[in-house]
């Protein structure tokens, strides 16, 4: 005879404990690492062209195919993978502005802190090995999460490696969800490579563990599935199969690699950084010791159970020191099997009392630290500052003096020139690199601005109307030596260069020396 549900005599169903999550026990914890996520606040330099192609396609109801900002590329081909991340940052400026912006970041930075905490809470990792790892994570990856389409790779791919810490350590995740989030992450950002990679090396990597443990890949092969029907659904895009190709283009061309500074290796780009501005060297230094209290909870703890997040951790901090870029998709990725080896390696500790606290923190302290940062981070202000100066004294004075044409420009200014002299005057080079112009021309660019022997070739093969270069630079050095070329404008940012012929050559050189002023978007 089976029991009632009310039969008093049916023992209750035991239900497992919840394991211990941050989210519940420490919110204002959760509040304080989206404050440091969204503390850094600068412009990217292909803002200004992300905004305005976000805007072409909202007024002409179509995605741009040819270029047409440039005279050095003109009507080629621009294979624009991240049209929907662009709308999205124009509906978001042209609505509430410069605020609108910082709110999108905010959403896209709570989605990546909030689905770290949830998967770092699968691991049953001490909370406070769970709350120091969510911090250290946020500080980590608060350089590179900016105002750029990559925002929405972080958030899905926190969201995705919080699924498969489910489906690792708990098995019983779904999975199935990821496939149209696939389809919509593909028109957003072309990092849905990396997470189609990543879930096949998770597939890959448990199937090993688990024909070498009980000789049956089960779960290997529903993670296989639902990785084949996230590929196929990355094809739901405009442009269709070849937007793979194109990605993966982008991803492995070392040209760009060479003068982007995002895409240099990690260990160019310390050195680089630290003759520069060695303060800013710190953020890097801190990568590099999550990297390496990583490895060293690998090997203090050593564990298989969770073999493929460690497999993926591992790949992606190689891909951060192929390319300074991929640093926050590291940390990302290292963050919850990292926990997991933590805790277990702290369980061979001798228990004591003393290792078993807990330290507790002031909800109240927590919020007015989050409050305090977010603040000095600049997270209210409705100004934001650009990565670094950009040429406003000349396009002052050739907007003063109604002066257009043909500019062979420095690449990180490219999307600032569109933004203020389109269509009148047209740019060399901008921040869309390989995704319009062809090997061959940024080869002769590279040539220029780096002053390499054939640099100056690039001043009769184009027709340019002026040159706009750094005056601490090889290019300006170039210009400057050629007679056909006259120096019309200086500023301690940039110097404009016109034709010999040109008009604008009867406004003789002007000099100034204005006193440091932060450049602001637009």
């Amino acid at each position: 005879m089976i029991a009632s549900a009310g039969n008093p005599t049916t023992p209750p169903a035991i239900q497992p404990p919840a394991p211990p999550s941050v989210l519940r026990t420490s919110p204002a914890l959760v509040i304080l690492a989206v404050a440091i996520g969204c503390s850094s606040n600068f412009a990217d330099p292909d803002l200004w062209t992300h905004i305005l192609a976000g805007r072409e396609i909202l007024h002409s109801g179509h995605i741009p195919l040819r270029d047409f900002y440039s005279y050095s590329a003109a009507g080629l081909p621009w294979h624009n993978h991240e049209w929907l991340a662009q709308v999205i940052l124009t509906l978001a400026y042209d609505g509430l502005g410069v605020f609108g912006l910082k709110l999108l970041k905010l959403l896209c930075t709570s989605a990546v802190v909030v689905a770290l905490a949830a998967g770092l809470a699968r691991t049953a990792a001490p909370l406070g090995v769970q709350r120091i790892l969510l911090l250290a994570a946020a500080v980590g990856a608060m350089a590179q999460i900016q105002f750029r389409p990559q925002l929405f790779t972080f958030a899905m791919l926190s969201v995705l490696m919080a699924i498969l810490a489910e489906e690792i350590y708990r098995r019983r995740a779904r999975l199935w969800p990821l496939i149209p989030m696939f389809a919509l992450w593909a028109n957003l950002h072309g990092g849905f490579v990396i997470g189609v990679v990543l879930l096949g090396v998770c597939s890959v990597t448990l199937g090993l563990w688990e024909l070498l443990a009980s000789g049956r890949i089960a779960r290997a092969w529903r993670i296989a599935a639902v990785t084949i029907g996230c590929a196929f659904a990355t094809l739901l895009n405009p442009l269709g199969i070849g937007l793979w190709p194109n990605v993966i283009h982008s991803v492995s061309d070392p040209l760009i690699r060479k003068f982007i500074t995002d895409w240099l290796p990690l260990t160019r780009s310390i050195l680089d950084t630290w003759h520069q501005a060695p303060l800013d060297d710190l953020r890097y230094f801190f990568a590099v010791l999550l990297f390496l209290g990583f490895l060293v909870s690998i090997l203090a703890a050593p564990a298989a159970d969770d073999a493929p997040l460690v497999a993926s951790a591992l790949l992606m901090i190689g891909a951060a020191f192929y390319s300074s870029r991929n640093i926050t998709l590291a940390v990302i990725c290292l963050t919850i099997p990292f926990a997991h080896h933590l805790g277990l390696a702290l369980q061979k500790l001798p228990r004591t009392e003393h290792n078993r606290k807990v330290v507790r923190s002031s909800p109240l302290l927590l919020g007015v630290a989050a409050l305090l940062i977010a603040t000095a981070g600049g997270v209210f202000s409705n100004r934001l500052r650009t990565w670094a100066p950009v040429p406003s004294g000349v396009v002052a004075f050739m907007k003063l003096h109604n002066l257009h044409g043909n500019i062979l420009n420095h690449f990180d200014w490219g999307g600032y020139l569109i933004w203020h002299g389109a269509p009148q005057s047209r740019v060399f080079v901008d921040g869309r690199s390989e995704l319009v112009y062809p090997d061959r021309l940024l080869h002769e660019y590279i040539a220029f601005l780096y002053g390499l022997p054939g640099g100056a070739k690039i001043l009769d093969h184009y027709p340019h109307n002026f040159v706009l270069a750094k005056p601490d630079t090889r290019a300006y050095q170039i210009v400057a030596a050629d007679p056909r070329w006259k120096l019309v404008y200086r500023d301690s940012v940039s110097a404009l260069f016109a034709k010999a012929q040109n008009p604008a050559t009867k406004y003789s050189a002007r000099s100034t020396a204005e006193p440091f002023a932060p450049s602001l978007f637009p």
